[in-house]
């Protein structure tokens, strides 16, 4: 049970930060390297991303 609502609140933070991503006003490049470093690290990517970018 908590295995399973650790790894679906992991993939909604990683969903957020691929939405994220794509809204951004980032440049295509940028935008690539933060879709693979989500993609890629799906727990520590969103976190790097959200501290990275929080507003």
């Amino acid at each position: 049970m908590n295995t399973t609502l650790i790894a679906v609140i992991a993939a909604a933070f990683a969903i957020w930060a691929l939405v994220s991503v794509a809204k951004s006003n980032l440049k295509n490049d940028q935008k690539v390297i933060w879709f693979a470093i989500v993609i890629l690290l799906p727990i520590l990517g969103p976190i790097v991303y959200w501290f990275k970018h929080k507003k």
